[in-house]
């Protein structure tokens, strides 16, 4: 899953002697330290999840994607393709990537409906009242959304690719937000 996290401004980089000043902004913020080969070290923002009453662990996540994994081509009489081992794989990382998330930024999270498309893609699905939206896993690369808020294609709907973490969060909150209407 290539989703990124929001961007490392301001991070301060260890001086002569191994120590390392963060800004006020990383106060109170975890870090894990990856060591490359070279001996450079990386600092790397680390969201700690707190736990809720439904926690999506292995048991959770495997159960949610049991059925798509039997699934063959032509699952639905229609030349449809199955999800390969791959994109089933991608999708559950994905799907745990977006509740952490969520968690973490003390967003609402309710689980989506977990399918697959004629193309074998993984599907992650939320409505409310007339809203929706729909994450597409298409691939290790490629992650899109399509939210809609009626049922005109040109007026009512909107789609694009999800590569940040802070993606989710806004298509979220849209989804969950009080007086909907439109966009």
């Amino acid at each position: 899953m290539k989703l990124a996290q929001d961007s490392l401004e301001g991070l301060k980089v260890a001086d002569p002697r191994g120590r390392i000043t963060l800004g006020s902004r990383y106060a109170g913020k975890h870090f894990a330290m990856w060591e490359s080969e070279d001996g450079t070290a990386t600092l790397i923002p680390v969201l700690i999840v707190p736990e809720r009453d439904k926690p999506l662990t292995t048991g959770r996540l495997t159960e949610a994607f049991t059925s798509l994994e039997t699934l063959r081509d032509n699952w639905d009489g229609h030349g449809s393709s199955a999800p390969s081992e791959g994109i089933l794989s991608e999708a559950r990382e994905a799907l745990a990537l977006l509740h952490a998330c969520a968690l973490a930024r003390g967003l609402r999270w309710e689980e989506p409906h977990v399918g697959v498309n004629e193309r074998g893609q993984i599907t992650l699905e939320w409505w409310r009242r007339e809203r929706s939206l729909t994450v597409f896993i298409r691939s290790e690369d490629r992650v899109d959304y399509l939210k809609s808020w009626g049922k005109d294609i040109e007026a009512d709907m909107e789609d694009g690719e999800l590569t940040r973490l802070s993606d989710f969060t806004s298509l979220s909150r849209w989804l969950y937000e009080e007086g909907i209407g439109q966009r």
